[in-house]
């Protein structure tokens, strides 16, 4: 992104560095010639042109002209110009200045198409990784359901009447995992609609994390410790609530104590970071959403402009999101 942001201020610049060259070269006048300081602003209008863009050069091209016309041709201090050739160069140079400005877009209209194919291969990228997550997350609650159902209504298996409750209280238990398979499938789509965020708050820690236990309908906020590095960050309040509701619920049914929630500043940018031990499988989530549920971190810390970490040590397990004040 530019610098200037108004087009007042990029016209001014586009003058005022060709202008101010060609200034510095003027106690130079007697040692170089009109052709020297001509490249010196074909250089200028070079710069402006791809800094800025075709309108901007074309104003430094002009700039350049005329500077070089009132301090470095006879008679000085005076637009009047006694030899022909140079009309010649000034043409010239207008038509370079001209040229660099429609290369300089063309520059521009490159990048930007490079910068779209960049996005759609991330987006495949992350629909194939969605997809994959999906297919694995989905097999295990779905075979389970199938295989305790199956031998409920299989007449010639007889289960006592505890088997019965422990088939039912698979299915029942595997539902539920396939309901919050769904619930994150939902909130994936709903959050990869977006391009951006530009719905930047200050969110105090303290509420941001009281909304995310709340998110998750979950009591066992007394089960975590909160290291609050500072009283508040800034970003799109809804978003990290759902990314930090997603940290925590993974922390909370597969990992063990002790869990931490943890706010932190590196250099410039935020850090929110939920640390825990490993769990009993001394593996994170395998089958109920933790591919899911890192996936939609991934994507809330892009839209920050930041990224996702997920580190596995010797005895404990951290997931952290950072991203750039803007």
């Amino acid at each position: 992104m530019n610098k200037f942001t108004k087009p007042w201020g990029q016209y001014a610049v586009s003058a005022g560095v060709p202008a101010g060259i060609i200034l510095l070269a003027l106690p130079l006048r007697e040692y170089i010639t009109v052709s020297d300081v001509m490249l010196l602003g074909v250089a200028c209008v070079a710069f402006i042109g791809f800094r800025f863009g075709k309108s901007e050069a074309i104003v430094a091209s002009v700039t350049s002209v005329l500077f070089v016309d009132v301090l470095f041709v006879d008679p000085y201090y005076t637009l009047a110009v006694h030899n022909f050739d140079y009309f010649v160069s000034f043409g010239v140079m207008l038509a370079v200045g001209v040229f660099i400005a429609q290369l300089a877009q063309r520059n521009q209209l490159v990048e930007l198409e490079k910068q779209a194919t960049m996005r759609l291969k991330e987006r495949e990228e992350i629909r194939a990784n969605l997809l994959r997550s999906i297919g694995h997350d989905l097999r295990t609650p779905l075979g389970t359901v199938m295989g305790a159902s199956s031998l409920l209504m299989e007449d010639s298996i007889v289960l006592s009447k505890s088997q019965q409750q422990e088939q039912i209280s698979n299915i029942y238990q595997q539902s539920l995992i396939l309901k919050n398979q769904i619930d994150k499938m939902l909130e994936l789509s709903r959050i990869r609609d977006l391009q951006t965020t530009n719905d930047w708050l200050t969110l105090p820690c303290v509420d941001l994390v009281s909304s995310a236990f709340v998110r998750i309908k979950a009591s066992q906020i007394d089960g975590f410790s909160v290291n609050y590095g500072m009283d508040s960050v800034k970003g799109d309040s809804a978003l990290l609530e759902i990314a930090l509701a997603n940290l925590i619920d993974n922390a909370s049914r597969h990992g063990s104590a002790p869990c931490k929630i943890q706010f932190s500043r590196i250099q410039t940018a935020y850090c929110l970071e939920v640390i825990n031990g490993l769990g009993e499988q001394n593996t994170p989530q395998t089958d109920s959403g933790n591919g899911l549920g890192f996936l939609i971190c991934d994507a809330i810390a892009k839209l920050h402009g930041g990224e996702f970490v997920f580190q596995k040590q010797s005895n404990q397990v951290s997931a952290r999101i950072c991203w750039e004040e803007q």
